[in-house]
């Protein structure tokens, strides 16, 4: 699962005077011109915002001619707390991602359980019906927080991948320290036998190296982010792991302020970054595994029909314990897993 929280800890240094500066400029509503800011946790660079977020702003700069326009703060420079960021006012438009929030968003980490979908747009997809506005999440959670989701993403679906031992089944992996990060992950990681490890991805390469741990459930596409395709050498293909829940989302209010036409406006850019942004994760998700295979040593271990039914069933039990949680939290995880199934 991937966590940006570590990565973007040096830019919480500059949290303080950026978002001071944005409370004080205010959303700017001119007669001619609308400008929303935009809050994200992302590197500047990173593919999710370039083939994501960027995609939805330029669309809707081009279409409404320049009358609205944007300024983007990466690197969680106006705060690291998004859905904070978004109620205060402090942005118009921002990243969120229920794993870290699940005192705010806990009905939408299903997204992350495993067993449900085999690739990033087959899960957004099922995800979107969802937390969409008017959707079952978008009215009961996203909508009670002030918030309507412009798109959502599910990040390629994780591989389990190895340093040193050959994954070829459940009982080759039982007793290995694998980084799981997030409640369904670190559960998935239990069920299977291994022992969960948390760790920040900042982490991940000094600790694969020194062997602190046995490898890492992560998708392939996000591996060249930080050098980690020569030091895993194994991937098991077949199990539908899960992955990561991510989007971005306007405030209530800074939705009602825009006229009716550039509503619409912005919601068809978002549907548009959302289908480039799941299709992009696809096809590089295959690109970089096949590259890796040939120009790294990295062999893909193919699991028989029969293995792949065996960790399918233990996923079953890590599907049960998140619904459980949920139900004893006065929460209707049924109707979610219902919704997702359908």
């Amino acid at each position: 699962m991937i966590s940006w929280k570590a990565v973007f800890r040096q830019g919480s240094r500059l949290a303080g005077p950026a978002a001071a500066l944005a409370l004080l400029a205010g959303p700017a509503m001119a007669e001619d011109t609308i400008t929303l800011k935009v809050a994200h946790l992302l590197p500047a660079d990173v593919y999710i915002w370039k083939q994501g977020g960027q995609v939805m702003t330029d669309e809707i700069t081009a279409r409404t001619g320049g009358r609205v326009r944007f300024e983007v703060y990466p690197a969680g420079q106006l705060g690291k707390d998004m859905l904070s960021v978004l109620s205060s006012g402090i942005a118009d438009i921002a990243f969120f991602v229920p794993q870290y929030s699940p005192d705010k968003l806990p009905l939408s980490t299903a997204g992350e359980l495993p067993g449900l979908y085999d690739s990033s747009c087959e899960g957004t997809h099922m995800v979107w019906d969802i937390v969409k506005p008017g959707g079952l999440l978008g009215d009961s959670e996203y909508k009670a927080q002030g918030m309507r989701v412009l798109f959502a993403n599910v990040i390629p679906p994780n591989v389990l991948m190895t340093t040193r031992v050959r994954p070829e089944g459940i009982e080759a992996i039982k007793g290995l320290k694998i980084r799981a990060n997030g409640n369904a992950v670190g559960k998935t990681a239990s069920q299977l036998g291994a022992v969960p490890i948390q760790a920040p991805v900042g982490e991940l390469y000094d600790s694969l190296s020194r062997g602190t741990i046995d490898g890492t459930f992560y998708p392939y596409v996000s591996l060249p982010d930080f050098d980690l395709e020569n030091l895993l050498k194994y991937s098991v293909h077949g199990p539908r792991f899960g992955g990561n829940l991510v989007g971005f989302a306007i405030s209530e209010a800074s939705w009602n302020k825009l006229p009716e036409d550039v509503r619409q406006i912005v919601a068809e850019a978002g549907l548009k970054a959302q289908d480039q942004l799941c299709s992009y994760e696809d096809r590089e998700t295959l690109v970089i595994r096949d590259r890796i295979v040939a120009e790294n040593g990295h062999s893909v271990v193919e699991l028989t029909p029969e293995q792949i039914v065996q960790f399918e069933e233990k996923f079953e039990g890590v599907v049960a314990a998140w619904a459980q949680d949920m139900t004893k939290a006065g929460l209707d995880a049924q109707s979610v897993l219902d919704a997702l199934k359908q």
